[in-house]
């Protein structure tokens, strides 16, 4: 079976990536603190909170940190589970979490309903547009009236237009990871989903994928080096606001129950 399309491939990656902390769901880790940013910005205490697609449990953990929140994550890599449950176990936390096996393709029949439910960089590992939809409608069935889905994944529309400033200055093309399947931006916007309202889309990351992948991309290839994640000018975005609009290679749609 060609991996791309292997569910079972795409679980044992991720299942090889458990160990390695900050870095387990992205070697970009300016890119994930953004992430995490992003997404503690839409929680609040109180909150009933659900992860789907957790990893080790990075963001859950600070959301736990942060607020006084109920935090399930969920994964269907086991050992990504594992490592959550014992970096959880080191962490001083306001809230609580929770961490357990789980397939967003078939979501256990026992979940409650969620005043917030997110994913990170989850729906991107299905194979297609259609299992995405899917997994979009079924999300619907877990949010309380008036609750929200935050879908923070990867854009095609924003890797394409990142390419086309990388192209200008001759920087080779970024390629989709085997394991992925970007979402379609305007697929998107003409979801329709029963009960379910796209709100808005809030693309966060522009600015530091304008710095890291082409900014500071092309100053690396004028040393004849590769880019550094961890580059000073890539840093430079955790301060500054969002302001390359269509730039963002990771956007968070969000999703309303009505």
């Amino acid at each position: 079976m060609n991996p791309a399309t292997d569910p079972q491939a795409r679980k044992e990656f991720w299942n090889s990536r458990a160990h390695l902390g900050l870095q387990a769901g992205t070697q970009d880790v300016i890119a994930k603190q953004l992430e995490v940013e992003a997404i503690a910005g839409q929680v609040s205490n109180g909150m009933n909170v659900l992860d789907i697609g957790c990893g080790n449990g990075i963001t859950a953990i600070e959301l736990a940190r942060r607020h006084s929140v109920h935090v399930t994550g969920m994964d269907n890599a086991e050992k990504m589970v594992e490592a959550a449950q014992e970096l959880s176990k080191k962490a001083t936390l306001k809230g609580q979490t929770e961490f357990r096996v789980g397939d967003i393709t078939q979501l256990p029949t026992d979940l409650k309903q969620y005043d917030i439910v997110y994913t990170e960089r989850t729906l991107i590992n299905l194979p297609d547009t259609a299992a995405q939809a899917k997994a979009i409608r079924n999300i619907a069935k877990l949010l309380i009236p008036g609750g929200r889905y935050l879908m923070c994944e990867n854009s095609a529309e924003g890797l394409r237009r990142i390419n086309e400033f990388r192209a200008q200055l001759g920087l080779k093309i970024i390629e989709t990871p085997w394991h992925n399947c970007y979402i379609d931006d305007e697929s998107m916007q003409q979801l329709s989903s029963p009960g379910l309202t796209l709100e808005r889309v809030l693309d966060f990351s522009s600015t530091y994928y304008f710095l890291s992948r082409i900014v500071n991309a092309h100053l690396a290839s004028l040393k004849g080096e590769e880019p550094k994640y961890d580059d000073p000018i890539n840093a430079l975005a955790l301060k500054l606001p969002a302001m390359m609009d269509g730039l963002g290679q990771t956007k968070i749609w969000i999703w309303r129950s009505r």
